[in-house]
């Protein structure tokens, strides 16, 4: 059987541009993405997305325009979002960032949020960049198969970040070079699966900071480890992701 290609679209235009016939005209990335780089045609059947859970079947009725084969209203696949959800929040290295997220969003990652550091190389985020961080994550979500899309918030430093935590959540701080660190491995074992949010923070290339490691503890995180190697960033936040949803599946499963 020959494998159906996926679109993801904005559930909000989705549900404003969507006619009666259950027919939308795509905007011109998408009809460039669909005609000329998956070389697909009139009557090309195609699976759509919204990143909220559901799937609907469509196919191509001309180059700008596809048509729901189901109604709007029913989608053909409904997914709950699975839970607890995963968190990551990582100073943004000077490279790599991008395969970061392709490779958390393919593994299964929920939120994602960039932070700022007192060592960051990078120093802020112009809006184009988050533009193409958001682009590469759909893209993922495409590529992988997923129907929930991973949250990209805000970009922030992290004492902002730390004085506003998520509630109900269990975060563990992924630091180096600080005597009986547990293991990430060990830590999610001993969190218990009826959170709400579990999340890894992972620092810059340089390392935290004596300052930020103090608010980390002081804030109540827990100092974990990812192993006895001196990993680089965007290594390190994509190991902590495949830890956290290896745990939350095998606990699903028990």
């Amino acid at each position: 059987m020959a494998e159906k290609r996926r679109l993801f679209i904005n559930p909000n235009r989705l549900s404003d541009e969507i006619d009666s016939n259950g027919e939308l005209i795509l905007t011109s990335n998408e009809s460039h993405y669909l005609s000329r780089v998956m070389r697909m045609r009139s009557r090309d059947l195609l699976e759509v997305i919204d990143g909220k859970g559901h799937l609907w079947n469509a196919k191509i009725v001309e180059n700008k325009t596809i048509k729901l084969t189901n109604a709007f209203d029913k989608p053909f696949q409904v997914v709950p979002r699975e839970r607890p959800l995963i968190g990551i929040a990582v100073v943004i290295p000077k490279k790599g960032f991008e395969n970061f997220l392709q490779m958390s969003c393919e593994i299964g990652v929920d939120i994602i949020q960039p932070l700022i550091s007192k060592r960051s190389v990078v120093k802020e985020c112009s809006n184009e960049k988050i533009i193409r961080f958001q682009k590469i994550i759909h893209e993922a979500v495409e590529q992988s198969e997923r129907l929930w899309c991973p949250k990209l918030m805000q970009v922030l430093t992290f004492p902002n970040w730390i004085n506003d935590l998520p509630s109900e959540a269990q975060i563990g701080f992924a630091t180096t070079r600080i005597q009986n660190l547990q293991d990430c491995v060990n830590w999610l074992k001993e969190t218990p699966h009826k959170v709400n949010q579990v999340w890894v923070v992972v620092g810059p290339e340089g390392g935290w900071n004596k300052d930020e490691e103090a608010l980390a503890f002081d804030s109540g995180l827990s100092g974990v480890s990812m192993g006895e190697t001196i990993l680089r960033t965007s290594t390190a936040a994509v190991s902590a992701c495949q830890l956290m949803t290896s745990w939350r599946r095998l606990k699903s499963s028990l």
